[in-house]
């Protein structure tokens, strides 16, 4: 009896435990499965993807978020305690054309999950040309090197945040490095 009785409790907690997961609120964009207002407390519970490092400012980082299904390295931003942005640094290092090749891959990666990608560092005869990574890659490392910085974001953006990407060149105690990241913010207007 003693049996049926626990087996029965488990199993309405099992009925509970989805029910409670249906009905909680699915993420108001973000990065799954973090997501925009979330705390610093609600980022840390996914333990899964920790350990987190706390910045001096309070955002967070860890080394096991997920992007594309690898392991990456994942920032968190916060504003008045609430998560802000989510960054995805795909590259940080002090190599242009090792930089350059992981943005010409995160071109493909942006094109393949969402469509058309807006280069506006890079002017083509008709709108919508297709190009190819490794001529994304050579165009954006030269702007860098001049400029300091490209960017690009898919023409479609999901309704609910915005997706654009980053390659820039920075200065850190006398030496320059190089960094590819993928924002992820809350939708525009």
């Amino acid at each position: 009896m003693l049996r049926i009785l626990v087996l029965a409790g488990v199993a309405l907690s099992m009925v509970l435990g989805a029910a409670a997961i249906a009905a909680a609120p699915t993420g108001t964009g973000g990065l799954p499965p973090w997501h925009f207002q979330m705390t610093h407390k609600e980022v840390e519970s996914f333990t899964d993807y920790g350990p987190y490092k706390t910045f001096s400012n309070g955002d967070l980082e860890t080394y096991s978020g997920l992007f594309v299904g690898r392991k990456e390295n994942v920032q968190f931003f916060f504003k008045d305690g609430k998560l802000i942005r989510i960054g995805v640094y795909l590259y940080e290092g002090q190599d242009i054309k090792a930089a350059a090749g992981v943005w010409g891959q995160t071109y493909e990666t942006l094109k393949s999950k969402y469509g058309s990608i807006e280069l506006p560092d890079i002017r083509v005869d008709s709108p919508g040309t297709e190009l190819a990574a490794s001529v994304v890659a050579a165009a954006a490392g030269g702007n860098v090197d001049v400029s300091g910085k490209s960017q690009m974001a898919p023409y479609k953006q999901p309704s609910d945040v915005f997706v654009f990407a980053s390659f820039l060149r920075g200065e850190v105690q006398g030496q320059v490095f190089y960094y590819v990241i993928v924002h992820y913010d809350p939708p525009h207007g």
